[in-house]
């Protein structure tokens, strides 16, 4: 893997060469953090355009940005970009070629006000598993022994995608699982409603003393409240908090429905653990613990509808 050099620089060189100084601090004393893994990933193609190693100075130097191209920049440990056992901090941005330098607040260490829910990776079983995989970590959270593939293939409510002629038959995700998590060609995704569902049948089956709230249409502020009050949230936004793409070609007509869906291809679900300051901190079933900024994450989880699942003791 190539890594672009990593020299601190003056404000005026930055200007003169069309670079980006990334300067990464930690959260709460704001003291740069040296050697992280940063990449920076187009939002729009969802392309890697660089990677970089910091300096002990906290500094890393990008030079292939677009002037008005919205980025996503990625910093986590070198040894967590592999492992997915740690933090990353991840921030979407607009480049302007006036402003040379971005200040990347990040953190490595668990905090009091987090939940520490475990992380649990979808892949490689479930590909399109997000969904099922956070609510098994959450399960796992209050004590339950129970595993993501236990999960969908006995309790997630599931019905296949059908073809006939050109066109695509399957279920409304609000009903069940379209296709199968395990399938990674043909298997698509699910919303709130069938996970409740799950996770009630399996919080029946192991007698557990929990219940299952559908959060779905909450507020911002309903959902950082119950995150406050140690409840974990299964949380619907976008792959890196990217604009929805809506797929035309992969959508299908729902049960009892006569015209065809788009499918979203970036769609995800993810696990809200905490919230300090600006930052929500998620464990992502893609990439472990990873901590976003509030207003983005919020405006992702509208932006796919507002889905949302709560479970409490």
């Amino acid at each position: 893997m190539l890594l672009s050099s990593c020299q601190p620089f003056s404000q005026q060189d930055a200007e003169q060469k069309n670079q980006l100084t990334v300067l990464t601090v930690e959260f709460n004393s704001g003291a740069p953090i040296a050697n992280l893994y940063i990449t920076v990933t187009d939002v729009q193609t969802g392309d890697v355009v660089e990677n970089a190693i910091g300096s002990e100075e906290g500094e890393a130097i990008f030079s292939k940005l677009k002037a008005g191209r919205e980025y996503a920049i990625a910093a986590t440990t070198l040894e967590n970009s592999t492992t997915n056992d740690g933090y990353t901090t991840i921030e979407n941005f607009t480049y302007d070629t006036t402003k040379p330098y971005y200040r990347l607040q990040t953190h490595f260490s668990r905090d009091e006000q987090e939940l520490d829910v475990p992380v649990v990776m979808q892949n490689p079983e479930l590909p399109h598993g997000c969904e099922i995989t956070s609510l098994t970590a959450v399960l796992n959270y209050f004590g339950m022994d129970v595993s993501k593939l236990e999960m969908a293939d006995n309790y997630l409510p599931k019905q296949e995608i059908r073809t006939i002629g050109n066109q695509r038959f399957g279920p409304n995700p609000n009903e069940a699982f379209a296709g199968n998590p395990r399938d990674k060609a043909h298997g698509m995704y699910v919303f709130a409603a069938p996970i409740v569902k799950a996770a009630e049948a399996v919080i029946a089956d192991k007698q557990a003393h929990l219940r299952v709230t559908d959060m779905s249409n909450a507020s911002q502020d309903e959902i950082l409240q119950l995150v406050r009050e140690g409840v974990p949230v299964v949380t619907w936004v976008t792959l890196d908090l990217s604009k929805p793409k809506p797929n035309a070609d992969r959508g299908w007509i729902y049960e009892g429905e006569t015209t065809s869906k788009d499918a979203f291809m970036n769609l995800h679900a993810v696990v809200l653990t905490g919230h300090l300051g600006d930052k929500v901190v998620v464990m992502d079933p893609l990439k472990g613990y990873v901590t976003y900024n509030v207003d983005q994450f919020f405006k992702s989880y509208r932006e796919l509808g507002e889905q949302a699942v709560a479970v409490h003791k």
